[in-house]
């Protein structure tokens, strides 16, 4: 639905238009025999995932979707997957928005990640997995670098503390650790006021 001069655009439209409404001019269209609600709610799932990029990433996107249609005819709707995937390499989606990040920080495993000294790791984790350490080697990577990086960030406070010289590179490490403490801390944070109010 196209906004008009009273209503304004959602993000949903505003994905239609500069993404999707282009690839069905194209004559994307969904297998025969899919539900046509079925198929909208899928389109509106993409679209609601989507609606973290920019204008221009959307149209960087609908360039690089245009010649992924599936099928013989490779006119079918490319999967949901491929979608998020070439999204990602566009414009990799802002952590802080990411489906099940702020619910894991959130619980009692970002409260452990905390107290165990592993939160800023962790964090990282996400940043380049997009989802938590899964097995008892992946945990061990995230520990065995939680303590490193608390260790070092403690280190070079110290030092800063004292007025003792630092390198350029040190402190731009110390800067980028602090900034995803506090964002992973906030994250723990807006979680336990959460389940206080709950």
């Amino acid at each position: 639905m196209q906004a008009d001069a009273h209503t304004p655009e959602t993000k949903r439209d505003r994905v239609r238009r500069l993404l999707l409404d282009p690839l069905a001019a194209l004559g994307f269209r969904f297998q025969r025999g899919t539900d046509p609600d079925e198929g909208r709610k899928r389109l509106d799932r993409l679209a609601d995932e989507l609606a973290y990029m920019s204008d221009e990433n959307l149209r960087r996107l609908f360039e690089a979707m245009r010649t992924k249609g599936e099928g013989k005819a490779r006119d079918f709707w490319p999967s949901h997957a491929a979608f998020v995937a070439l999204a990602q390499i566009a414009q990799p989606r802002p952590l802080e928005e990411m489906p099940g990040l702020a619910s894991w920080f959130g619980s009692e495993a970002g409260r452990q990640a905390l107290a165990e000294g592993r939160l800023v790791e962790e964090y990282r984790w996400w940043l380049v997995k997009h989802r938590p350490p899964l097995n008892a080697q992946e945990r061990r990577v995230v520990a065995d670098r939680g303590g490193a990086g608390q260790a070092r960030a403690a280190r070079l406070t110290e030092r800063l503390g004292l007025g003792l010289p630092v390198d350029v590179a040190d402190r731009e490490w110390l800067l980028a650790w602090q900034a995803h403490e506090a964002a992973a801390r906030a994250l723990v944070r807006l979680g336990m006021e959460k389940g206080n109010a709950a």
